[in-house]
């Protein structure tokens, strides 16, 4: 079977969990984390996917769930306070997810607007985005909580990289301030991410220091925290395939910007294409049961010219077999959180319709 039979399939076998009365699909957990979350983000995934599953079918019942996934994330419930949507319900958490909550409900608006001529899901989509304060000099938004309060900057880069890209998916379509903002933040890349000798991302954003004495902290705050700087390496082999996807949304929007030359970035390509990095993954929590390395690098790979169909179809095959339940046509073996797992899913609908080898 080729990867579009297992989008549609997965799509149909995820028709009758959608809320008859609201349009939501079902929550989750946010998988490792286990922050029990609303049916926002889920939904927002599975809309992507019944769109790339009618295109692809011509069945009516995935675009009358896509008209309804879209339908339920227009709801006052989904923004009860007026401000930012709402993700997460830990109460020792910010309820919006920091960026990354906000980015994946955009991202989804910004496309069903197009596929769906509803010009109102891109207008949510820019207001939502333009309450995030933008810091310039910095190149960094602040999150902004559910009742519309300004918290601090997110310092997790991927939050930061997707919500650009997220940002990027409504400014090709003539907002003119968004575009402004993303152009910024891409200019101020290299300043906001390093990686590791191998190439990998680090997870956090890594702010360079200034003079000595900000050294000298630097390193006693090193010596301090040795187990959690092995643990944030850990999640970042995990993380990186997210990181690049994120990437590949960018440079497919702004493809003449200079950072995509950059020595960091090709860094970052060649750990991905190395079989360290295959090897890495396969055996990271935080990798296919969570992030799906398996659909993220061939993406990215593809968007920077740097694979050829085989390497993408070894990448989408192993996520398959790894985390894909053939007996029920969904993503949910070997993960933590099946509903979660399953609706990212939506990664894939970018990839060309590739063989998937069992």
């Amino acid at each position: 079977m080729k990867l579009y039979d297992f989008i549609v399939e997965s799509a149909n076998s995820a028709l009758p969990f959608q809320n008859n009365s609201t349009g939501s699909m079902p929550a989750g957990h946010n998988g490792l984390y286990h922050d029990l979350e609303t049916p926002v983000r889920n939904t927002s995934h599975w809309l992507i996917t019944f769109l790339k599953a009618y295109s692809i079918s011509h069945d009516q019942r995935f675009l009358r769930a896509a008209e309804f996934s879209a339908q339920y994330l227009c709801k006052s419930e989904v923004r009860p306070m007026g401000a930012t949507f709402w993700h997460r319900q830990n109460p020792e958490k910010d309820a919006c997810n920091g960026l990354i909550g906000q980015a994946w409900t955009i991202e989804a608006l910004a496309i069903a607007a197009q596929k769906l001529e509803m010009p109102e899901l891109l207008d949510l989509a820019q207001e939502v985005f333009l309450l995030h304060p933008f810091n310039e000099e910095a190149g960094l938004w602040q999150r902004v909580g559910v009742d519309g309060s300004y918290l601090s900057f997110d310092l997790t880069f991927n939050h930061q990289l997707w919500f650009a890209a997220a940002g990027s998916l409504i400014a090709k379509y003539g907002s003119s301030e968004i575009d402004r903002q993303v152009q910024c933040f891409i200019s101020k890349i290299p300043n906001l991410f390093n990686t590791y000798a191998s190439g990998l991302i680090y997870h956090l954003i890594i702010p360079k220091p200034v003079g000595f004495r900000q050294k000298l902290v630097n390193l006693i705050e090193e010596q301090k925290s040795i187990q959690k700087r092995k643990m944030l390496a850990y999640k970042a082999i995990g993380y990186h395939s997210f990181n690049l996807y994120a990437f590949a949304l960018l440079k497919n929007q702004y493809p003449s910007q200079e950072i995509w030359r950059s020595k960091k970035i090709k860094k970052s390509l060649l750990y991905a294409k190395s079989s360290q990095y295959f090897r890495d993954v396969q055996n990271n929590k935080y990798g296919y049961p969570y992030n799906p390395a398996g659909f993220e690098i061939p993406f990215s790979l593809h968007a920077f010219n740097v694979c050829d169909r085989s390497e993408q179809e070894k990448w989408i095959s192993s996520q398959f077999n790894i985390c894909f339940d053939f007996s029920e046509n969904m993503m949910s073996k070997n993960t933590d959180d099946p509903n979660t797992h399953s609706a990212r899913i939506y990664e894939a609908t970018r990839l060309s319709n590739m063989e998937v080898v069992r």
